[in-house]
C-alpha cells in the first residue's frame, strides 16, 4: 500500500520573474510549466514541453530552471512530496516506510493529462488557504488523486507524433492514396531521400514501418466499406489498393484476426469498447462497455447515462480490456501514434477508426449509425435534436436583442484562451444550433477560415460578444469568476463593453459529439435565459 505526503506546492516563477531560478527543494518534486521552459544541471538538460512536466526524485548540483524562449517565464508551478510504502501491519499499527521506487525514473518527462488540470488548481488553492499541514487530511487525498492520475499515463506517454516534414508529407499522401500503387521507392522519391534513409526515418517518426503503415491504412478503409455498403470484397480490394479479393482477405486475416465476412456481421453489435465517441454512441441507442478514466471524466454530462459501463485506467489497459470481451473496439483515428497498442487491441477486437473533431456533428452520428448498422436511430435522433433547437431558440429569442453576439472561449494549461471553429467545445451548438451570431472578428478570423485560435487574456477585448461563454478547468465557478473580475482586462470587458460571462465546466463541455450536444444545449439556454 503507498501513500502520499504533501511537502510544499508553488508557484516557481511567472511573468517578471528573474531568470535563472534556483531549484532548492524539498525533493521529490514536480514542474509543471505552461510554457516550454529547461530545466539545466550539471548532469544535462531537460527540456519540458507544453502539456508536460517532469519529476525530479532528489537535488542536483546547481540545478535550475530557464524559459524556452526570449519572452520569458510563464507560470510554473511546482509540488514536493514524500512517498511511503506499508512495510509492517501489526493488530493496532501500521508502519510506513519512505519509498520511491515506484516512481517514474529522476527527470522523466511526461504528458500532463488535461484532465489533470483541475485537480492541480484545486490543491494549490486549498494549500493556499491551509495554516497546519498536518491538521489537513483533504491535502493529502487531492494530492493521492492527482498522482495517481499523472503517474498512471506513463507507460503510453511515449506516443509517435511525426515531426519531421517530409515524413508528415508521406503520411497525408498515403492517407489520400491508400488506393493507389504506394512503394518505398516512390514515397523515398517524392520525399527525397534515398530508400534506406526513408525506411529507417519513417520508423523512427511513427513507430511503423512502411509497407506496414501502408497496409493498416488500407485495412481500416476496407472495415469502412465492410460496414457501410454491401459491396463484395473483389470491389472493396480494388478500392482499397489491394490486387484482388484473396489478398485483401489473407491482409485482413493478418491484421483483424478475422476473415472480412466474420467483421462483417458485427456491424450490429453491442458489445463496444469506446475510446472516443461517447456521445454518438448513446444517440444511437448504444450502451459501450466501457471507456477510459480521461474520457468518463470529461463527460461528465453523460454520467446518468452511463449507469454500468466499466472505468478503465487508460486505453493501454489490454488486460482490462479483454476481460470485457468485446467485439468492437471505437477509436479516433489519432490512436495511429500509438502503433504497439493499437496492435494489442486489434488482438482483442477489431479496432474501427474514426476522424475525431474533423466533421460535422450530425454527419459524425451519420457515419457511425451507418457503420454500426443503427441509420434510422441516427436519423431519428438528429430530428429529435433539431426540433430540440428550434424550440430553444423560442426560449432564448425574448432574453436577446436584436444586436446580440455571442462567443466561446476556453482557457488552456498554457493560460491562452481557444477561441474554437465548429469542430469542437459546443462552437456548434452556439451558432448552428442556436443560430447565434458571432462578433466579426470570430466571424472572420474563426468561422470563415475553418481554423481555432489562440489569443492571451489582454487581447479578448478584441473578440468580445454580447454573451462569452468561457470554458474553465474548475467546478467552483463563482470563485473563478470573482479572480476574473480582479483583472483590469474582465472589468473592462464586463463594465466597458457590456459582456455577460456565462461560465461552462471544462469536464462538461471538452466533448461535444451525440448526446453531449442535446446536454449542452440545455445548459447554455438556462444561462441564457438567467435560470441559473
Amino acid at each position: 500500500m503507498l501513500t502520499y505526503e504533501l511537502l510544499d506546492t508553488k508557484l516557481l516563477a511567472d511573468e517578471g520573474t528573474i531568470s535563472p531560478v534556483m531549484l532548492t527543494g524539498p525533493f521529490p518534486m514536480i514542474i509543471i510549466p505552461t510554457q516550454p521552459i529547461s530545466i539545466r544541471a550539471e548532469k544535462g538538460t531537460y527540456r519540458i514541453g507544453n502539456r508536460q512536466f517532469v519529476l525530479l526524485l532528489h537535488q542536483e548540483q546547481d540545478i535550475h530552471m530557464v524559459p524556452s524562449d526570449s519572452e520569458g517565464f510563464a507560470p510554473v508551478s511546482s509540488i514536493s512530496f514524500n512517498s511511503y510504502r506499508l512495510a509492517k501491519r501489526e493488530k493496532d499499527t501500521l508502519l510506513y516506510v519512505t519509498d520511491i521506487t515506484h516512481l517514474p525514473a529522476h527527470g522523466q518527462i511526461m504528458e500532463f493529462p488535461r484532465y489533470a488540470e483541475g485537480l492541480l488548481k484545486n490543491l494549490m488553492g486549498q494549500f493556499q488557504q491551509t495554516q497546519n499541514l498536518n491538521t489537513t487530511s483533504k491535502l493529502h487525498l487531492l494530492l493521492h488523486e492527482l498522482l495517481d492520475t499523472i503517474f498512471e499515463r506513463k507507460s503510453i506517454d511515449n506516443s509517435y507524433v511525426t515531426n519531421d516534414q517530409a515524413i508528415q508529407q508521406a503520411v497525408t499522401y498515403i492517407k489520400q492514396h491508400f488506393e493507389a500503387p504506394l512503394t518505398r521507392s516512390f514515397m523515398a522519391n517524392m520525399t527525397g531521400f534515398n530508400e534506406s534513409y526513408f525506411s529507417s526515418l519513417f520508423k523512427k517518426e511513427t513507430g511503423w514501418n512502411f509497407a506496414e503503415y501502408v497496409n493498416q491504412i488500407r485495412i481500416d478503409q476496407a472495415k469502412l466499406m465492410l460496414l457501410g455498403t454491401d459491396d463484395k470484397l473483389q470491389d472493396i480490394a480494388l478500392k482499397t489498393g489491394f490486387a484482388d479479393g484473396s489478398y485483401l482477405g489473407k491482409t485482413f486475416n493478418k491484421y483483424v484476426h478475422l476473415s472480412p465476412s466474420s467483421f462483417r456481421k458485427r456491424k450490429h453489435t453491442n458489445r463496444i469498447v469506446s475510446i472516443q465517441f461517447l456521445g454518438v454512441l448513446l444517440a444511437l441507442g448504444i450502451q459501450p462497455l466501457a471507456t477510459t478514466r480521461e474520457l468518463l471524466q470529461s463527460s461528465q454530462l453523460l454520467h446518468k447515462r452511463l449507469p454500468n459501463i466499466v472505468e478503465i485506467e487508460s486505453f493501454d489497459q489490454i488486460e482490462a480490456i479483454r476481460q470485457l470481451v468485446p467485439e468492437l473496439i471505437v477509436a479516433p483515428t489519432y490512436f495511429y501514434n500509438y502503433p504497439d497498442i493499437m496492435k494489442a487491441l486489434e488482438q482483442i477486437a477489431p479496432v474501427l477508426t474514426i476522424p475525431w473533431g474533423q466533421l460535422d456533428k450530425l454527419e459524425e452520428v451519420r457515419l457511425l449509425g451507418t457503420f454500426l448498422g443503427r441509420i434510422q436511430e441516427a436519423e431519428d435522433w438528429i430530428t429529435k435534436l433539431k426540433q430540440s433547437a428550434i424550440e430553444a431558440k423560442k426560449i432564448i429569442t425574448p432574453f436577446l436583442k436584436s444586436d446580440t453576439t455571442a462567443g466561446i472561449f476556453e482557457l488552456g494549461h498554457d493560460n491562452l484562451w481557444l477561441i474554437p471553429y465548429l469542430s469542437v467545445r459546443s462552437a456548434y451548438t452556439l451558432f448552428q444550433l442556436l443560430g447565434l451570431r458571432a462578433p466579426q472578428s470570430i466571424q472572420q478570423e474563426i468561422l470563415q477560415t475553418g481554423k481555432h485560435l489562440k489569443v492571451k487574456e489582454q487581447d479578448l477585448p478584441l473578440y468580445a460578444a454580447s454573451h462569452m461563454f468561457l470554458i474553465v478547468p474548475t467546478d467552483d465557478m463563482e470563485s473563478f469568476r470573482a479572480k476574473l473580475m480582479q483583472r483590469s482586462v474582465w472589468q473592462q470587458l464586463v463594465y466597458e463593453q457590456g459582456c455577460q460571462l456565462h461560465l461552462l465546466k471544462l469536464n462538461e463541455f471538452w466533448f461535444d459529439d451525440g448526446l453531449s450536444l442535446e446536454l449542452q444545449l440545455d445548459v447554455m439556454v438556462k444561462l441564457l435565459t438567467n435560470q441559473s
